[in-house]
């Protein structure tokens, strides 16, 4: 079968094709969890490979492999693939599927004009020695660009759509966060950022039974995958599952790989008898079940905002009769990364090698990110009622906005209080100094960052225009100057 592509699958294939005529030979493409990476890969490849040249799918879990070698069998794309023990090893295709454990141990890259390298913001040896010599095309794909130093790996990026325009574009799953219950965290000591595993275990499963019980009430039955810290802990969750008349499995590490294979077969039929996997990490990245129905976060993170993103984004692909995702949150983690998160959805990625996630103690801590519904426990963005059971919240006074309170609100005001008086002015600059809506969201989004090292909290689109004020034009001729400088800067180096 023809491979056919969305409108922004074909935007990012013309940009990384800008890129390559540029000069560029190693490229990322950002592009959200569920939104066609790897049909975008397969139409790169089959158009590389019908011009009669070699070209190589890198994938870094077993998984994977068999994932991807299906998907190339259902676009007719013919191919071998390159890891111990495969029985398709077939080295005269042009295409080869490869499993980089397999290639780093023989230590020989496969001859290819193209490599695209999956879940790229995993960087292994080999890749980045193979992407250095600069022999052939690059293109990494992932959907959370935030490991430190990719920059310097792929140099250009790639960023055509976001989650939040897929998910108002009918593409991906709306979601509804639950935030039952949690984990007290405090005291547990940091290894390598991320909380103690034998102590965050210990933790966690004070609120196993919790988890049970909210699947009962909010997961209407539908399939699941459920986070968690170690092997005991996804131990006493299936268990748990099982008590209460729920077959799960557990997908981790020591379960041999044949099983896991058989295991994600059964689990992707429609009327699959299993309801849900309890995994660690083996199947927060490239685990496509489109109608995965919840999500159940139940292993604590402290700073990984990309393992996060990679969990929540199993629960966002659509599916026949699937009209929303739950995120059953009993971890902490959709709070503490409510605004990194919220931020990429709606925003994308601006950057690599961006320090994503500021330090927590120096963030301030505002009450209007978000709001826990003391009834049914939703986790929502602020407005005056819950959105699931119509619980209404006290009136809070509205931040007034007269001229003469504006440099106090510029000045230590917070988030919520910029956007409603700063961020309006921003917008109505940026659409008088371009006529593109598109070109003036990102001036617009830019400055505003610049300014205050936030995003803000109302999108660009929803926002009414008002007149900037002397503080703001005065702020942004500021930039204009600065930037101007550092052009000429850049130019006379």
């Amino acid at each position: 079968m023809g491979i056919v592509l969305r409108q922004y699958q074909e935007a990012a294939i013309e940009q990384i094709r800008n890129a390559i005529r540029a000069g560029h030979r190693n490229v990322l493409l950002c592009m959200p969890t569920g939104s066609g990476k790897t049909a975008t890969a397969s139409w790169l490849i089959d158009a590389c490979q019908k011009k009669l040249k070699r070209c190589n799918f890198m994938v870094d879990r077993i998984n994977l492999v068999d994932q991807t070698s299906a998907v190339f069998d259902g676009y007719g794309i013919a191919h071998g693939i390159m890891q111990a023990g495969n029985p398709r090893w077939k080295p005269y295709e042009r295409v080869q599927v490869c499993s980089i454990q397999t290639i780093s141990r023989r230590g020989i890259w496969p001859e290819g004009e193209l490599n695209i390298i999956d879940e790229c913001h995993t960087v292994h040896k080999t890749v980045r020695d193979k992407l250095a010599k600069g022999d052939a095309v690059n293109i990494g794909l992932t959907a959370t660009p935030f490991t430190e130093g990719l920059g310097r790996v792929y140099p250009v990026m790639v960023n055509v759509t976001t989650t939040n325009q897929l998910i108002r574009d009918g593409y991906l799953s709306r979601y509804r966060i639950f935030a039952p219950s949690e984990p007290d965290m405090t005291g547990v000591k940091v290894v390598n950022g991320e909380w103690e595993t034998h102590e965050s275990s210990n933790r966690a499963l004070k609120v196993v039974g919790d988890v049970v019980e909210e699947y009962l009430k909010h997961g209407n039955g539908g399939k699941f995958i459920c986070s968690a810290v170690d092997v005991r802990h996804a131990g006493a969750l299936v268990e748990q599952f099982q008590a209460a008349g729920i077959y799960c499995a557990q997908y981790t590490y020591n379960v041999p790989d044949d099983v896991r294979a058989e295991m994600i077969a059964e689990f992707r039929k429609p009327d699959s008898a299993i309801r849900g996997f309890v995994t660690v990490t083996a199947a927060s990245k490239g685990f496509d079940i489109p109608d995965l129905g919840c999500v159940i976060m139940a292993r604590p993170l402290r700073k990984s905002l990309s393992e996060f993103i990679q969990l929540f984004g199993r629960g966002l692909r659509t599916a026949p009769g699937k009209e929303e995702c739950i995120i059953l949150d009993h971890s902490g983690n959709c709070k503490r990364f409510w605004d990194d998160f919220n931020v990429f959805f709606e925003s994308g990625a601006d950057g690599l090698d961006r320090k994503r996630i500021r330090d927590r103690k120096k963030r301030k801590k505002e009450e209007d990110s978000f709001i826990l519904c003391p009834e049914c426990k939703t986790l929502h963005k602020v407005m005056p009622f819950c959105p699931h059971c119509g619980h209404e919240y006290p009136k809070r006074a509205a931040v007034q906005h007269e001229a003469g309170t504006l440099e106090e609100i510029v000045s230590t005001g917070t988030n919520s209080e910029r956007t409603q008086a700063v961020w309006p002015q921003i917008v109505s600059w940026a659409l008088s100094r371009v006529n593109d809506p598109g070109k003036a969201r990102r001036l617009a989004l830019a400055r505003y960052r610049s300014w205050f090292d936030r995003w803000p909290q109302t999108a660009f689109e929803e926002t009414k225009p008002a007149a900037p004020l002397k503080l703001v034009i005065n702020k942004m001729k500021q930039m204009d100057i600065a930037y101007a400088k550092a052009r000429r800067k850049a130019g006379a180096s």
